[in-house]
């Protein structure tokens, strides 16, 4: 039964025969009815137990001792009509709220939940407090819709956090939250502000096809952790962007760049009568690819066979990581202006000098000789010698090169000339990256 069926249909239970049950430690099982009164637990008589937990939860005035709650709670496809109020319990049992409507206040702060908690496909009309809560088994939020407010500042999620397709209001927090587990956040959409500020994530976190407008987030607590999807990728850039954190979004747009070049192949596979029926008969790839393969004959026709091309667009997208980082990095730049300059003093320097040399340029002297007793000859010599050039002056004539510049007294001879032009290129190429990345992260 939906939670939004008529009134009329459903059997009204009051919340003191629902608080009796638990007081008694009775299992509390109810499905399609209405929930009269503030479901609150704060003046029952119930045991009380110590419940070890971390110095986050001091600050939100935790004194360590929660009521104790037996009873297994099933409340499922119901109206809760008033306020609940489950602060400062302990669980001992499962929990399921699935598909329930919450028309009041929802509070389960500091509470603890030991075994899995379901509210699945239920709906907060009002603000849903979980601050402080820890949730030691998995915790079912799937298609949750929550109100205007809702705050799990501080929880400890021990299970598998599962946000699939949760619709959050105008403020989400989840503010200095630990996931130990997978945090399941496929599908979600934030229509407000939502702040991850301080989170842990020790295993993964999904965004798949999520939708926000506002995300606070250190980039640096889900780097290692988020599974990659292309587009969850691009909202992250655009909202680092848009919060001022460009350093995020510059490490966002890297990880993305280098993630999705390493899911690319440096060979790929096409069949061009494959490739037929996946145009004109909308047939799936791999369905076309199933068939032809279980039949081994066919292999043997060249319409058949497969064809493997060089992938053109992951070699640019491997020159874009060892030049520049995408774009993004400057110290790849620095580190190749550093090597080149290094690597060319050393052919200078070990060059044997039959192939090339760095010359000594000196002043043009002219020698006269008498062939007879009327002749004279005339001998120009330019005083240009090869050297034995130490390795200060390799370094030197290296990074005049590697500028564009030309060294006084020294020039090239020999292989060393192409060394040299081939040098001043690399100058250029490394001076125009670095004058774009430069400008990228200036003009922003």
């Amino acid at each position: 039964m939906e939670p939004g069926a008529n009134s009329n249909e459903r059997k009204v239970i009051q919340a003191r025969e629902i608080l009796a049950k638990i007081e008694r430690g009775e299992d509390v099982e109810y499905d399609g009815v209405i929930v009269e009164g503030d479901l609150d637990i704060s003046e029952l008589e119930l045991p009380t137990e110590q419940v070890e937990r971390k110095k986050v939860a001091e600050s939100l005035g935790y004194r360590g001792r929660c009521k104790v709650i037996s009873s297994e709670i099933a409340i499922t496809n119901s109206l809760i009509r008033n306020n609940v109020n489950f602060n400062y319990a302990y669980f001992q049992k499962r929990i399921s709220f699935v598909n329930t409507e919450f028309d009041g206040l929802a509070i389960f702060g500091v509470a603890k939940f030991a075994e899995p908690t379901e509210f699945a496909r239920s709906k907060f009309c009002s603000d849903a407090i979980f601050k402080g809560t820890k949730f030691e088994g998995y915790a079912d939020f799937f298609r949750v819709n929550f109100g205007e407010y809702t705050d799990f500042t501080r929880a400890e999620f021990g299970g598998i956090a599962d946000f699939w397709g949760a619709e959050f209001g105008s403020k989400a927090r989840f503010w200095e939250v630990e996931f130990v587990e997978d945090a399941g956040f496929q599908e979600t959409e934030f229509r407000g502000d939502v702040t991850f500020m301080g989170a842990k994530f020790y295993k993964n976190i999904l965004l798949d096809s999520s939708k926000f407008d506002t995300m606070y987030i250190n980039f640096n607590s889900i780097k290692d952790r988020i599974v990659y999807d292309g587009p969850a990728y691009l909202r992250l850039i655009k909202n680092f962007k848009t919060i001022e954190r460009f350093c995020d979004a510059d490490d966002c747009y890297y990880q993305y760049r280098k993630k999705n070049q390493t899911r690319k192949k440096w060979y790929s596979e096409e069949n061009r009568l494959i490739e037929f029926f996946v145009s004109y008969y909308n047939w799936t790839f791999a369905k076309i690819k199933r068939i032809f393969e279980s039949l081994s004959w066919i292999h043997n026709y060249p319409p058949f066979t497969w064809i493997h091309r060089f992938n053109w667009s992951k070699l640019l997208d491997w020159i874009g990581f060892v030049s520049c980082g995408y774009g993004v990095r400057i110290q790849p730049i620095i580190l190749w202006v550093l090597s080149s300059v290094l690597g060319f003093t050393l052919l200078y320097k070990l060059l044997p000098q039959r192939y090339g040399a760095i010359a000594e340029s000196g002043p043009s002297t002219v020698t006269m000789e008498a062939v007879n007793n009327s002749t004279l000859l005339f001998t120009f010599s330019s005083g240009d010698g090869a050297i034995s050039p130490s390795w200060g002056e390799c370094l030197y004539f290296s990074f005049t090169a590697l500028t564009g510049g030309t060294p006084d007294g020294l020039h090239p001879v020999g292989l060393c000339k192409y060394a040299v032009m081939f040098e001043g290129v690399l100058g250029y190429l490394f001076l125009a990256l670095f004058v774009v990345v430069l400008a990228r992260k200036i003009i922003r």
